[in-house]
């Protein structure tokens, strides 16, 4: 059963009304949501999901006084009556995912009434952790009741995050969930993170100063990184890295899926990944067998195919430091030509540069 987020809109308030979702909070829905939707410091869902071909609408979840100064909100939720508690939570999750990862927060927290064990309990289960217990904190009725204070940050979110690999000439970012890497990114040491949840994440685990700035490679937080809680694949992926680094491993068996990708960058990456380690090709090569042979198509496909090498999100993964131009010079990578010398050194002669 597929649970949906969609941006709340005028057209929803009949099914909200109907599922008395936001009883509590208000009689007028329709203005409700108008007034939601002419703020900028909030941002609203309707979860639902979909069984037997049929759409049900169980709850509304939102994000109140949004600061993009400080990149925070307040999460709010509202469920039917006697909603099932799993599907809750996953529609809460899909929030928290929502505000890290596609509005690029920092930090979200939440106010659970002490009383209300159910909403205590999604929020926990969204590894969500209690902060404080503030008196008074929330009105219900004509009552004020006290309110467990929750939040989570961008770089606890335990189910997407980012992980690093630390090698002579730098770092490699790797950031994922459970079942797939989605990008992978490398950074020389002493280098400013700029991204902000590689950024957070490597504030958070000791490998960056609190202005974003690399460690230097003599660092003691880089030697148990692989100790560290990751999720399952961006952990599968640091072990590998780390034995490819350490010449016990010369091919990968990560599943990765890269955020935005074209057909045709989808095509090229695909021919890169038949590259076999120690070996490079030329982007021309690429186009030749692409186009089945065809020299004059291949030549005037050439500049395209290295456009697509360097737009590669998954270095390394994806071999595009292979590829070196028609003359042996190294051009073009998307994690930078220094790393792609190394690499390439690495590989064919075993040679650490420092």
């Amino acid at each position: 059963m597929d649970i949906v987020l969609s941006p709340i809109r005028i057209l929803d308030s009949g099914k909200i009304k109907e599922k008395a979702i936001l009883a509590n909070v208000t009689d007028d829905v329709s203005s409700f949501i108008r007034a939601i939707l002419s703020d900028p410091k909030r941002k609203y869902f309707v979860s639902s999901f979909r069984k037997d071909s049929e759409e049900t609408v169980f709850g509304v979840l939102g994000l109140e006084n949004i600061s993009g100064r400080n990149r925070r909100a307040e999460a709010v939720m509202y469920f039917a009556c006697g909603e099932d508690e799993e599907r809750c939570v996953s529609a809460y999750d899909q929030l928290l995912r929502y505000a890290f990862f596609e509005m690029q927060l920092h930090r979200i927290s939440v106010l659970v009434p002490a009383t209300d064990e159910f909403t205590a309990s999604i929020v926990e289960d969204c590894h969500m952790r209690q902060e404080a217990l503030l008196e008074e904190a929330v009105r219900i009725g004509d009552a004020y009741y006290d309110a467990a204070l929750y939040a989570l940050l961008d770089s606890e979110y335990p189910d997407y995050s980012v992980g690093f690999v630390a090698f002579k000439k730098g770092l490699i970012a790797i950031r994922g969930d459970n079942d797939v890497v989605e990008m992978t990114r490398f950074y020389a040491y002493g280098q400013t993170i700029e991204e902000t949840l590689e950024r957070n994440v490597a504030i958070r685990i000791g490998i960056a100063d609190e202005k974003g700035v690399i460690k230097q490679a003599d660092a003691p937080e880089y030697k148990d990184l692989l100790k560290l809680d990751f999720p399952n694949e961006v952990k599968r992926c640091m072990q590998e890295f780390t034995d490819y680094f350490s010449k016990r491993r010369t091919s990968f068996t990560i599943h990765s899926r890269p955020l935005h990708v074209s057909d045709f960058q989808k095509k090229v990456w695909d021919k890169v990944l038949t590259i076999p380690y120690g070996v490079t090709c030329s982007y021309e090569d690429i186009a030749m067998s692409l186009t089945g042979g065809d020299k004059i198509a291949a030549r005037n496909l050439t500049r395209a195919v290295g456009a697509a090498c360097g737009d590669n999100q998954l270095p390394l993964l994806v071999p595009c430091h292979r590829i070196i131009g028609k003359d042996g010079r190294l051009v073009g990578f998307s994690g930078g030509l220094e790393f792609k010398e190394y690499l390439l050194n690495h590989e064919m002669f075993g040679i650490h540069i420092c």
